[in-house]
């Protein structure tokens, strides 16, 4: 099956509104390809690929709105969507939030989220060959055991309402996660990367530095729970980064259910939260990192800078709960970067007197939404570090922290560089360093590997 191009989709959306009897309508579209390889145990497992056009119809009379999804791309198909979605509207109950339909003209962001060279599904998949056998190759030379998940996406969106708003985006992503385990599975290194080109994967490093983890882990030592230094892989920062911007919702802190609210309806826009070092924003338009450029009913998605100088600046505001507060909507980041120092990774932790290295969290759960308190466990490859220079292994630990607290107590950082989280969503394009925090809360210790 092919995918739609922008201009189909434009033609495609036009026609399914043309259907339409309701006051007023949207439609979201998505055609995209897909395809991933997967392997284990030193051979490829499984490879797959598919593609798919679909789209989600939301009719709206008065306060009622209903929707229906559909792939069905014949006329009858779209009638019949349209259809059902006008009969639900129809029963469903006033929505006193719903908001009319954006006709302000938006201005979008120009990125470079369309890597066209990975779009060639051949040369792709050629490429995730190659990534395979060379991490295979590896693990072999060591008599170690390889597992790992390629995938390579293309992927076309849309969004038009019925007052003449639309918008159209397209992205390539492609991640690799690559596990190496000693034969008898007692030791084991992880690796992630993640970019909008294949070809900027870095496959290369990943598999040295999980090749490296494995055999540097081998007979972890015992180490007490409790309160330490870390050094937090880029992969790592990104899952606990990614865990505090998603906090950043305006509702949330005005109606007193956040970390970052404060009495009377008061939020902490303005205050200094965390580390004066520490500066996170996003851009979709970031060279490393370009990312989507619109959000909720059509709104562009503009440059933010959410932390800045260690002060909270913004946060993502909904349509509804701005027309409430008089301000301005703020849609979510679709990408995420931090500033950091001047070093790579590799050559940053050789000027760490000491700490626990972190390869990456895992099972990251929710503990208390006022603090921002999290916990999960540490997995494939903890590590104590001193005068820059890998020790020995150290067994795995439960831990509980908040986002809040480690961006309070980072020390230095590394330069950033792309990445992905191992336990959130890899789908946000990442940039940031590994980080160096103090008082890293360690609550008990875990028979992980």
């Amino acid at each position: 099956m092919n995918i739609l191009d922008p201009d189909e989709l434009e033609t495609l959306s036009k026609k399914i509104l043309s259907y339409s009897k309701s006051e007023w309508a949207e439609v979201s579209l998505d055609s995209g390809h897909s395809a991933n390889l997967r392997f284990a145990a030193n051979t490829v497992t499984t490879s797959g690929a598919s593609s798919n056009t679909s789209f989600t119809i939301t009719a709206v009379n008065g306060k009622r709105a209903g929707s229906a999804s559909s792939n069905d791309l014949s006329d009858d198909g779209l009638r019949r969507a349209v259809a059902r979605a006008e009969e639900i509207a129809s029963l469903a109950p006033e929505n006193e939030e719903l908001m009319p339909p954006l006709t302000e003209k938006q201005t979008y962001a120009r990125t470079s989220a369309y890597d066209a060279r990975s779009t060639d599904s051949d040369w792709a998949a050629d490429q995730r060959v190659k990534i395979a056998d060379s991490a295979i190759k590896e693990a072999t030379a060591h008599d170690f055991r390889a597992a790992g998940f390629i995938q390579s996406e293309v992927s076309h969106n849309a969004y038009r309402n019925s007052k003449g708003l639309f918008v159209a985006d397209q992205h390539t992503r492609s991640t690799l996660s690559l596990t190496m385990r000693t034969s008898n599975g007692k030791s084991s290194g992880w690796n992630k990367r993640a970019s909008h080109s294949v070809a900027q994967l870095d496959s290369r490093t990943a598999i040295q530095h999980a090749s490296e983890k494995c055999e540097a882990w081998k007979s972890p030592k015992s180490m007490d729970s409790g309160v330490y230094k870390v050094i937090l892989e880029p992969s790592a920062s990104a899952d606990l980064l990614q865990q505090f911007i998603w906090s950043l919702d305006a509702r949330e802190a005005e109606e007193g259910r956040s970390a970052f609210s404060r009495p009377n309806g008061a939020s902490a826009i303005g205050e200094k939260i965390v580390n004066d070092k520490v500066h996170i924003y996003s851009d979709p338009s970031h060279p490393m990192v370009p990312s989507g450029i619109y959000g909720e009913s059509g709104l562009s998605v503009k440059p933010t800078d959410w932390v800045l100088d260690g002060k909270l600046t913004n946060f993502s505001r909904g349509r509804y709960w701005a027309s409430k507060s008089g301000k301005a909507p703020m849609p979510g980041a679709t990408n995420l970067i931090m500033d950091g120092g001047t070093m790579l990774p590799e050559d940053y932790i050789t000027t760490v007197k000491e700490g626990l290295l972190v390869t990456s969290f895992w099972y990251i759960r929710d503990l208390d939404d006022q603090t921002l308190l999290k916990t999960g466990l540490t997995r494939d490859g903890l590590f104590w570090v001193e005068n820059g220079k890998i020790l020995y292994g150290v067994s795995n630990f439960r831990w509980n922290e908040s986002p809040l607290t480690m961006l309070q107590n980072v020390i230095e950082s590394s330069r950033p560089v792309v990445t992905a989280p191992r336990d959130g969503w890899d789908g946000m394009p990442m940039y940031v360093p590994m980080l160096y925090v103090s008082g890293f809360n360690f609550a008990s210790q875990s028979d992980a590997i």
